[in-house]
């Protein structure tokens, strides 16, 4: 995975790297900081997206320490998703009017929902399709015929959920799905032992970091904050994906020689 990230990375160039290639000037650090004006202190600069995440927190903490009453109710309303980050969104309007950006408000918004409306779409119907495939009869027809998958032991939920995760671009989806598929499975693929049964999650786990490719929304937030085009994201971060998953369902067959 390193030399292939070294070679991908010598080879794939966003457009900011051209930029910079052509524009050989170099500002000094007085200079950058002039460019930019007025910056924020390091807490407004870090809350629209530390202080949701802080937010979703509570819910867990107060249930853990038994918490009741108002205060619990308040830390609860805070932690829930959408309130969450519309706090986030607020600190985020405040860090634009304490830096005299609000000129900038409406560009910021559009060119933000021009990148993740298309991200949100591939998501839902990525969730759609995994729902899909978890109501038809494949599972049951896996199950029917698994004393021919008997001999792929671990390869069997890295493939299944390798092709989940290729077909409907969701990690969740798949790693969830294959996991209904091997649950009445595992002892007949030779994995109910304890340790089988933790490879067996990690197997899941890798196979459902396989391409990930453009129907998976993470393919376009690297490929869109790398501003690289769909061609260079299926080149450096598709086929790292690839990589990535094989190379960890070789190293868990490697350590299940050991321990089994």
């Amino acid at each position: 995975m390193y030399f292939w990230s070294v070679y991908q990375g010598s080879k794939t160039k966003s457009k900011e790297d051209l930029e910079i290639a052509q524009d050989e000037t170099v500002k000094t650090y007085e200079e950058l900081v002039k460019s930019f004006g007025g910056l924020p202190s390091g807490f407004l600069s870090l809350a629209p997206i530390a202080v949701p995440i802080l937010c979703m927190a509570l819910p867990p903490i107060a249930n853990m320490a038994g918490w009741t009453g108002t205060f619990r109710d308040i830390m609860v309303f805070a932690g829930t998703p959408l309130i969450a980050l519309t706090i986030g969104l607020l600190f985020a309007i405040l860090l634009l009017a304490t830096s005299n950006k609000m000129e900038h408000f409406n560009k910021l918004t559009n060119d933000t929902l021009k990148m993740l409306g298309p991200i949100l779409f591939i998501t839902g119907a990525g969730g759609v399709l995994g729902r899909v495939i978890a109501v038809s009869d494949m599972v049951p027809f896996i199950t029917g015929n698994a004393d021919i998958l008997i001999g792929m032991g671990l390869f069997f939920p890295f493939i299944v959920s390798a092709l989940i995760k290729t077909a409907q671009g969701s990690s969740t989806v798949a790693m969830i799905t294959t996991a209904g598929i091997m649950a009445p499975m595992m002892d007949i693929l030779g994995l109910g032992s304890p340790i089988m049964g933790a490879l067996t999650v990690m197997a899941i786990g890798a196979g459902s970091m396989a391409a990930s490719h453009a129907n998976d929304s993470y393919f376009w937030v690297v490929s869109n904050l790398s501003d690289m085009t769909p061609q260079q994201g299926y080149k450096a971060w598709t086929s790292m994906s690839v990589i990535q998953a094989v190379a960890c369902m070789a190293g868990i067959f490697v350590f299940s020689l050991f321990v089994s």
